[in-house]
């Protein structure tokens, strides 16, 4: 695991978006596993910016998103699927085919998870996996527990997630969640870890110590070959 500090938000999402880039040139039909959040969105800006200037950059590139809440209210703004779609999707001109999403709105989770794993299957594995991480290690929304599922899966999410953020403000909360399995993110060839924003000091003092538990998802990363972790030093 690869750590890089720096001291604002601009920095760690420059660097993201190097990254990113090199490796979109390098295969431009790679696949790219989309996060929600803050903490990516500054260098999905700047992949934006770069491709207004060079028109085919990203043109052939597949997109898969990472997770989504269950059981929101019809037609709330806290979806992953708007965000992502006005932070990346639809701003780097991703067309539908090369799209693959989870409805929010879905009566089938279950059917919904297992399509995704069946899309991973075809077309992946990843070439590039966005991740952020929750306050109480979580990656994606694999959860602490002492067993985790491996594809994609439904799951109900921890209560330190939902008293977290703007999750507790929601008059509807999500009631569960759907989510890429710990498989699906470690047999991605990069990840780039974003850590920005607040109250993620505990995390990451956790995060540092070179340990695995199913308890803090995101220590699984220590097994990864290439995990660069972008920091934003408010955050910690």
């Amino acid at each position: 695991m690869n750590f890089h500090f720096f001291s604002d938000f601009e920095s760690i999402s420059t660097l993201g978006f190097e990254l990113i880039k090199e490796e979109i040139k390098k295969k431009p039909n790679l696949l790219f596993c989309v996060a929600s959040g803050g903490s990516p969105s500054g260098a999905y800006a700047k992949l934006i910016a770069y491709k207004q200037q060079h028109t085919e950059f990203g043109a052939q590139l597949r997109v898969i998103k990472l997770d989504e809440w269950g059981g929101l209210e019809p037609g709330s703004p806290f979806t992953s699927e708007l965000d992502v779609q006005q932070k990346f999707v639809q701003p780097m001109g991703i067309t539908a085919d090369c799209y693959w999403t989870i409805d929010p709105t879905t009566t089938d989770p279950e059917g919904a998870c297992l399509r995704m794993e069946r899309v991973l299957e075809q077309e992946g594995p990843l070439d590039i996996c966005i991740l952020g991480i929750g306050v109480n290690g979580h990656i994606a929304l694999n959860e602490p527990r002492e067993e985790h599922q491996l594809p994609y899966h439904v799951c109900e999410l921890a209560e330190s997630t939902l008293a977290n953020g703007m999750l507790k403000t929601l008059k509807q909360p999500p009631s569960f969640g759907m989510t890429i399995g710990l498989r699906g993110i470690m047999q991605s060839k990069l990840i780039l870890l974003f850590i920005a924003g607040s109250g993620k000091k505990e995390a990451f003092e956790r995060l540092k110590e070179p340990k695995v538990s199913g308890q803090f998802p995101a220590s699984f990363l220590w097994l990864h070959p290439n995990v660069q972790v972008l920091i934003d030093q408010r955050a910690i």
